[in-house]
């Protein structure tokens, strides 16, 4: 499988570098798990979970999923799978949500439907493609700077001037993106399970004798 979501898992991996495990509450599918950085807020984030929910929240946004009884058990996997997670999304962030207008698939989906267009020659075609290259700046810019719904209706509305052609069906392209923070937190979630599963004896050990345990 092919990664190529932003952040990606370098990036990733040096934000949380430093990071410790705290182990709050571990009682079966009941847990409260801290990921931090000693003395700093910088990139922590937290773990819960009970029966059917797990929660990750913290400095990079909150969002709760739900499919299995143990959650830990969905999770756990070799690669991130944002599209098939968001589905099982229950709450998103208030903050930018999982999903934003991207202005790189309002480009591909112009030069995809673009291809689609008749031309009487290629002079012609060189030239309508420059009045869309154009536009970027001025009408396809105020696009970009919008929602989806308002960017596909200021693609619609546009008309070239060289042939009279439409984006006729740009409604039916998906405009939308996962947002850094959603990606962000794939990561962490899958990261601080990895983590959880390699400490979990010490962790476990600590919770049973009423402590709170830090693991590196």
């Amino acid at each position: 499988m092919t990664d190529t979501y932003k952040p990606d898992q370098e990036t990733f991996l040096r934000d949380v570098a430093d990071h410790k495990i705290t182990g709050h509450i571990i009682d079966g599918v009941y847990r409260h798990i801290t990921f931090s950085r000693p003395g700093s807020s910088v990139y922590r984030f937290h773990i819960t979970t009970w029966p059917g929910y797990l929660c990750i929240s913290g400095d990079m946004g909150s969002f709760v999923f739900s499919r299995l009884t143990d959650m830990f058990e969905f999770f756990r996997d070799k690669w991130i799978n944002p599209c098939y997670w968001a589905e099982k999304i229950q709450a998103t962030n208030k903050h930018g949500g999982h999903l934003k207008f991207s202005e790189d698939r309002l480009k591909e989906a112009v030069a995809e439907d673009f291809k689609q267009w008749h031309f009487e020659s290629d002079e012609q075609k060189a030239a309508a493609w420059k009045e869309i290259d154009d536009e970027w700046d001025g009408l396809f810019y105020n696009a970009c700077g919008s929602d989806h719904h308002h960017a596909v209706r200021e693609v619609m509305d546009w008309k070239c001037p060289i042939t009279g052609q439409r984006f006729v069906y740009f409604y039916e392209h998906d405009l939308e993106d996962y947002t850094y923070h959603y990606i962000w937190c794939c990561r962490a979630i899958l990261w601080g399970i990895q983590q959880f599963d390699a400490g979990r004896a010490a962790i476990e050990a600590a919770n049973d004798n009423g402590e709170m345990r830090e693991v590196a």
